[in-house]
């Protein structure tokens, strides 16, 4: 849910002096921590849905109801997570294959209980300086903790990694993306990609923050395909081997497996979410008109940090015709699986394949249950 977050800026070279920590007191003291992260897949906007947000009424964007049905969730978690696969640059407001959104996007998923997103996805300079840079102001504006897409150099070695103090806990995120579809990053803008010498002095600058937790949320795969390929293993298992806790993955459009390693000759967790597949888009083909979100429970006592639960929870987007102009909601899916109130018959048809497909793709989890 929307909570009082505060961010500290760690610098990552460690030549040059560390920016002071702010941190809020715990409400309470207690012997033992408990923090719930909740992470959910790729917010597009596609124009259907630039088009379906527009309110005739009050003359402005209006998103809220996109996710309604869902919100429930996102405000259970202490802190919620998506990747945010568009750009603000203003008007002309566009979609694939370079993405444009009005602002009221970020609103919509403030009001919803989203708290952070990742910037780095290979859409991120669709609108070249403007889009990354007025995307970045927007997020601010508006209050949105945002990662991974940076003005300049000095923004970037501040701000990254991101720590969060928070529930008596520190915690580390960092924001990948394996390249920008082609289109050069613009001179003096930040892009974090998945480059080993960079994500190595990111491991490194999370440990020196003295971080409980390092968590990776990274664009990668191939699209489409509902398993992990040699690369995202290469660099998970790069990635695990130099610090990183959690990694959660995004890109491919669809869902991919999830892994819970408790490696007891290391003395330590492991937990990848290979892809996320997408939370809300106007993809309709079967496998991407919907996704997972995944929550993660940690636990903190005497010093410990470890995962102490870990659950997915199927989303599915509902895109019906309302007074001509398609619609799109969330639907939390176990939950609407035999619903004749909102959904039509075709509708509960294709509820029920994504469902299917989904449980039939994830019953070979490690170690992550469904929540019910």
């Amino acid at each position: 849910m929307q909570v009082s977050l505060v961010l500290s800026a760690v610098m990552f070279l460690s030549s040059l002096p560390k920016t002071p920590e702010r941190s809020l007191p715990d409400t309470a003291p207690a012997a033992v921590h408990e923090i719930t992260l909740l992470f959910a897949g790729d917010v597009m906007q596609h124009m259907p849905q630039v088009d379906g947000a527009w309110n005739n009424d009050l003359g402005i964007y209006v998103y809220d109801s996109c996710f309604k049905y869902i919100s429930p969730w996102l405000k259970e978690a202490n802190l919620a997570i998506v990747n945010f696969e568009t750009t603000l640059a203003g008007k002309p407001y566009s979609g694939y294959p370079a993405f444009s959104s009005p602002d009221e996007i970020v609103k919509g998923l403030l009001n919803s209980g989203i708290d952070l997103v990742g910037t780095a996805n290979n859409h991120c300079c669709d609108r070249g300086r403007t889009g990354i840079e007025r995307t970045i102001n927007v997020l601010d504006s508006l209050g949105m903790i945002h990662m991974g897409t940076y003005k300049n150099a000095d923004s970037y070695r501040r701000l990254n990694p991101m720590i969060i103090n928070t529930r008596g806990f520190r915690l580390a995120f960092l924001n990948y993306t394996f390249g920008t579809n082609g289109i050069p990053v613009p001179e003096n803008n930040v892009v974090s990609l998945i480059e080993k010498d960079r994500m190595l002095a990111d491991m490194k600058a999370s440990r020196d923050s003295s971080a409980d937790m390092v968590m990776v949320f990274i664009h990668w795969g191939d699209e489409y395909q509902r398993q992990p390929n040699d690369f995202q293993k290469d660099i998970a298992q790069f990635l695990f081997a130099n610090g990183t806790d959690i990694i959660i993955g995004s890109h491919p459009h669809v869902i991919q497996p999830m892994e819970w390693r408790k490696v007891d000759s290391l003395k330590k967790e492991q937990l990848v979410v290979w892809s996320l597949g997408n939370y809300i888009s106007n993809q309709r083909k079967r496998y991407t008109d919907g996704g997972a979100m995944v929550k993660i429970t940690l636990q903190k006592e005497s010093g410990k940090t470890i995962i102490k639960d870990a659950a997915y929870q199927l989303s599915w987007v509902f895109n019906p015709t309302i007074n001509g102009r398609k619609q799109y909601f969330i639907l939390p899916a176990a939950r609407f699986e035999n619903d004749t109130v909102l959904l039509d018959v075709q509708a509960r048809a294709d509820l029920k394949m994504f469902l299917s497909d989904s449980h039939e793709l994830l019953e070979g989890n490690l170690n992550i249950r469904e929540i019910k």
